[in-house]
């Protein structure tokens, strides 16, 4: 039985344009007599959500909800009809009456959300007071004035402090009138273990307000002052906030977000409001590491396009990685922001500027570099071919979702040379794997043979087939030579022969290494025939070719290292790293002459 009467829901009604009303909340575009949009209550690539400004309605060919402004109300706040009607109404200016009628809301009911939004604004009021105004918040404002958070920017995001006391809120709500369960269902007070008495459920911290995308608080971010613990406390979930659903700053940025079709997905309360301050404002926060669906779905209401830009550190390398399945699932564009080593968001504005954050923001890289990178770092050094494929298999299930075979091959391209990949059989294998939408490689079927650079080849193939060129270039090798080589077992053991008077033969190998993967790598050498003639100056070259790769190797480690110490200002490294590299090229121009 309706509260309201037909005219009532009429004058609501009137008022309202659905084209406005939804575009609040999903990007529409115009299409013949319709405007359209991807649905924002189901997960789609291709647009199925119509809204007719003519006959005021929405339908969605996809999932098939469908209704005028107060079933859209109720689908995308999810609110009752009445709630809908009063939501409506004050967002419009139509004056509701007052009758008799059951309509709930009023303080003394203590039943529906708009009770408990308005007691969560009467509490927004108390904390930014507290904070503005109170002796006992002194700490609180010098620590954001130390963080650069400006008084206007206190205002804007309504910022506060909860006073220590233990009581303060209850007594303040109190004398609004609001009564104690009003304030347990918000998430404001906590029951005493013993059951006999309430208490503030945030005491001497710093508070920010979490609102919904209509900037209605829900919920608040508490972070303590000093080494307290917890670090940060948040809300419990309650009628009015769940986690999972909602992103911290939307409200304030989500006309950014679509002016410029694109978002910047922070972590931190601090990661959004110090680069909003500066002017960054198609910036939201995804209240901590674990992005949810819930939270992209939001998110694609505005823009399908999103720069990631979580703390460098391995829990948000971790971070980015999980949100880049959800981020690709909901078919959103991707890439990922690179801040140097221990600098969040909230730390490179304030030390390099608002403007140098831009450049990074634009200079992010895809998504698959971002992926690959990190598979790189996890993985060391490259100087094990199982380590290269082990690289690529953390790549291969992304580029396994990119469309275009073009594409694809493009990427294997980047990535072998990224790698040193120089074997055509590897390479044929991961070309193969990433036309073929393969997830992995499998490790086992690349052969140790086909991981074997074509100089450590061609020089363990004329050391074992000719005995008297052991006589002549055994003495030049060192065991530094064939480190990290896949065949570094059978050079060292040839070097150990050598210094027993001995020389080494494949015979004798395969009884050394018999049932081990070197004696499969031996067979393949013995019976591959070797086209260069056996003689000392060939043998030489291909002993200089590998001393020049593991230079280079060697040599690009340093210049990341510079990079590094570069980005640390580390003067001191620098000196020593930069003596490393003119040693190394040295050596270098010194090989190619041989």
């Amino acid at each position: 039985m309706p509260f309201y009467s037909d005219s009532v829901l009429d004058e609501v009604r009137n008022a309202v344009n659905i084209v406005s009303l939804v575009s609040e909340y999903v990007a529409l575009r115009k299409r013949g007599r319709n405007h359209v949009a991807r649905c924002p209550f189901h997960n789609e690539k291709t647009p199925s959500f119509n809204v007719s400004e003519e006959k005021q309605i929405f339908t969605c060919f996809g999932c098939g909800v469908g209704g005028d402004v107060f079933r859209f109300v109720m689908q995308i706040e999810h609110l009752s009809f009445v709630e809908a009607v009063q939501f409506l109404a004050g967002r419009y200016g139509v004056a509701l009456p007052k009758g008799s009628a059951p309509v709930p809301g009023s303080v003394a009911d203590g039943t529906t959300t708009d009770v408990l939004r308005k007691a969560m604004a009467a509490a927004v009021e108390l904390y930014q007071r507290m904070l503005l105004e109170s002796s006992e918040a002194r700490g609180a404002l010098a620590y954001l004035d130390r963080r650069g958070v400006t008084r206007e920017t206190i205002e804007r995001f309504r910022l506060g402090y909860s006073p220590a006391s233990g009581d303060a809120l209850i007594r303040s709500m109190k004398e609004k009138g609001f009564g104690v369960q009003v304030l347990e269902d918000c998430g404001l007070v906590k029951k005493a273990e013993d059951g006999t008495r309430y208490y503030d459920y945030f005491r001497g911290r710093i508070m920010f307000p979490i609102t919904d995308a209509q900037g209605r608080t829900l919920a608040f971010g508490a972070r303590a002052l000093g080494d307290k613990p917890p670090k940060y406390l948040n809300s419990p979930e309650t009628r009015l906030y769940n986690k999972s659903r909602n992103l911290y700053g939307l409200s304030y940025a989500r006309d950014a977000i679509r002016a410029r079709n694109q978002a910047v997905l922070v972590e931190g309360y601090m990661d959004f409001v110090v680069p909003f301050q500066h002017g960054i404002e198609n910036v939201v926060a995804s209240l901590g590491t674990s992005l949810t669906p819930q939270q992209v779905e939001l998110l694609g209401r505005y823009t399908h396009e999103v720069v990631v830009s979580y703390d460098p550190d391995s829990a948000g390398v971790a971070a980015t990685q999980r949100s880049l399945d959800l981020f690709l699932e909901g078919d959103f564009r991707v890439r990922v922001v690179r801040l140097p080593a221990g600098q969040d968001p909230d730390v490179f504005v304030r030390s390099s500027g608002s403007a140098e954050y831009r450049k990074r923001i634009e200079e992010s890289v895809p998504y698959l570099e971002f992926v690959l990178d990190a598979a790189i770092r996890n993985q060391g050094a490259l100087d094990d071919p199982k380590k290269k494929v082990q690289a690529m298999n953390a790549v291969l299930p992304y580029l396994a979702r990119l469309p275009s075979a073009v594409e694809r091959s493009d990427y294997v391209f980047q990535f072998a040379r990224r790698l040193a990949i120089e074997d055509q059989q590897l390479l044929a294998e991961i070309r193969r794997a990433a036309q073929q939408k393969k997830m992995r490689l499998d490790e086992n079927a690349i052969t140790a043979a086909s991981s074997m650079k074509l100089a450590e080849k061609r020089l363990l193939q004329l050391l074992l087939g000719h005995a008297d060129l052991q006589r002549e270039i055994l003495p030049l090798c060192s065991r530094e030579d064939f480190e990290g080589l896949a065949a570094a077992r059978v050079f060292s053991a040839l070097l150990d022969e050598f210094q027993e008077n001995r020389l080494g033969s494949y015979e004798g190998f395969h009884r050394k290494f018999a049932g081990e993967r070197e004696q499969a790598l031996l067979a393949q050498l013995e019976i591959e025939e070797v086209p260069e003639s056996p003689s000392r100056d060939t043998a030489e070259s291909f002993l200089n070719a590998l001393r020049t790769m593991r230079l280079a190797v060697r040599k690009q480690k340093i210049l990341a290292e510079i990079a590094e110490a570069a980005e640390r200002n580390d003067d001191e490294t620098l000196n020593y790293l930069f003596e490393q590299r003119v040693l190394m090229d040295r050596e270098l121009v010194s090989l190619s002459r041989k």
